[in-house]
């Protein structure tokens, strides 16, 4: 599907909605060819796999465990990677499959909003989080070398697992902030809440209603206090880090928390790729549409991510090989899967996973 590299979303996507895929389905396009007067001549339909038809998706739901393994063929054992969850809490298969389809054995679970789960984030256990890295690692078929990978505040959630987890050995992660934002309370460890300050940031509504935050960040990085910040020092110096930090990001300031992340580490003895990229918030895996913007229901606002489009897209493709780049020099390359058949017609179903 390496067809555009540019994707945007069309008329019928709701205004604010973000094309995350959550269920990891194909994606069906129409491509149309037009002539001037907008005349069709000529009309295909294409498909786009989430994952490699030979990987096997596994979902898990017992002793507290929920989530889904993407197995590649064979008995193992394959590296693995662990897909943290996104800010909305839900069981997202964005990223997971696409490892897996790399050959590595990959993983991802919700965090709350969903049945079963806590209702908000203020209410889930930095434990329940790790209860599923012992998990994978008690699969017969998962090898000893084990990494994380997580985009937004999914790298956050990598970053402070990984002071909890010397085991590990790779943490890759995409505009992550740096440190929890938010009120005290903000997550529980062992049971208690989380001693978090209140961060403050102001809020502004550009011609369209979407929200850019516009935080000050020398004053964010200044008022930060040790039981809000990642505990940089209580990670293993085993652990090599990828940090991606986007320099045209409406929603953190790339630069700065980029910079900040990477010295920290830097500082206390860890190895570290970093790349600043000219893309949006929403740097994700490749020929995805552009998020510039998107509907937080937790604030009940459109939060402005940024990126131009064409520079965007060009981004996530090659950041995306440079993420697979890192996670096989540390964790070890795994077989690469054999290719496939195509199918040369494609079938639009009534409804598919994707509104494009």
């Amino acid at each position: 599907m390496g067809l555009f590299m540019t994707v945007e979303r069309t008329d019928n996507v709701s205004y604010g909605d973000m094309i995350k895929n959550f269920e990891g389905e194909p994606f069906f396009y129409s491509l149309r060819l037009l002539s001037e007067s907008e005349e069709l001549l000529d009309k295909v339909h294409l498909k786009k796999r989430w994952h490699h038809p030979l990987v096997t998706e596994i979902e898990v739901k017992q002793d507290g465990i929920w989530g889904v393994i993407y197995k590649p063929p064979g008995p193992g054992p394959f590296p693995c990677i662990i897909d943290t969850p996104v800010l909305s809490g839900r069981l997202c298969k964005t990223h997971a499959p696409l490892f897996a389809s790399e050959g590595f054995l990959s993983f991802c679970f919700p965090m709350f909003d969903e049945p079963g789960l806590p209702k908000t984030l203020q209410d889930v256990d930095i434990e329940y989080l790790s209860k599923h890295i012992k998990y994978v690692q008690s699969l017969p078929y998962c090898s000893d070398k084990i990494g994380l990978y997580g985009t937004s505040f999914a790298g956050t959630i990598a970053h402070h697992l990984a002071t909890k987890h010397p085991e590990l050995k790779a943490v890759a992660t995409t505009n992550g902030p740096g440190a929890f934002y938010r009120e005290k309370g903000y997550m529980k460890e062992n049971g208690r809440p989380m001693e978090c300050e209140t961060l403050d940031s102001s809020l502004t509504v550009t011609e369209n209603g979407v929200v850019k935050q516009e935080a000050i960040f020398s004053d964010l990085m200044r008022r930060l206090r040790p039981e809000n910040s990642i505990k940089w020092e209580n990670i293993s110096t085993n652990i090599s880090f990828r940090v991606l930090s986007s320099i045209d990001d409406w929603l953190i300031d790339g630069v700065t928390n980029g910079a900040y992340i990477r010295d920290s580490l830097l500082k206390t003895g860890h190895k570290v790729d970093m790349d600043f990229v000219n893309s949006g918030h929403v740097t994700v895996i490749p020929y995805i549409p552009h998020h510039y913007f998107g509907y937080n229901k937790f604030l009940n606002v459109n939060l402005a991510f940024g990126g131009e489009t064409c520079t965007h897209g060009k981004v996530q493709e090659t950041a995306w090989e440079k993420h697979i780049q890192f996670l096989k020099k540390h964790l070890g390359a795994p077989k690469k899967l054999p290719d496939y058949v195509r199918e040369t017609r494609v079938l639009i179903p009534e409804r598919s996973g994707s509104k494009l």
